[in-house]
């Protein structure tokens, strides 16, 4: 079996960064604006396969929890509260119940920002599906997420959930 010095992992990595964005380049040219609903629902796919094995529950809270232990240094999600209300979840406009994290580390981020892309174009669609994938499978429910606000060291989603 392969195993990679420290000098081999730090090139191993810095190769598959260079190919998501890459990738995220490509797609975006050919398919334009559909372009990240079809990452999305691959990263989707990729989640609930990752998910699959994970503890089940109904809690959200607990569902990220088990995201950012199995996954530490890769993901680092927090539900986020706005000071003035008294629980994280509410209702969105569509009715659908809702809340928003925030996402402190992630691989996608790391990939845009390593190679001077600008964030929010389809590569991170796939982080948004990875996710969406993860909770659903641990929460056993419909998962959507939006971009509501990209940055270098964080980035707020809004997550809602479907019957």
């Amino acid at each position: 079996m392969f195993v990679p010095t420290k000098d081999q992992q730090s090139r191993l990595l810095s190769s598959a960064l260079s190919l998501l964005t890459t990738l995220n380049n490509g797609i975006e040219d050919m398919l334009g604006r559909g372009s990240k609903g079809i990452i999305f629902n691959t990263g989707v796919e990729e989640g609930k396969y990752l998910g699959k094995n994970m503890p089940k529950t109904e809690s959200v809270e607990t569902a990220i929890e088990e995201v950012n232990q199995a996954f530490e240094c890769v993901w680092n999600v927090e539900i986020f509260k706005e000071k003035d209300k008294d629980d994280f979840m509410f209702e969105d406009a569509l009715g659908n119940p809702s809340l928003k994290i925030v996402v402190r580390e992630c691989p996608i981020r790391q990939a845009v920002l390593s190679h001077g892309m600008k964030q929010g174009g389809p590569i991170c669609h796939l982080t948004n599906g990875n996710l969406c994938g993860m909770i659903g499978e641990i929460t056993d429910r419909k998962t959507g997420m939006e971009i509501e606000h990209t940055g270098p060291n964080s980035c707020l989603k809004r997550v809602y959930f479907r019957s």
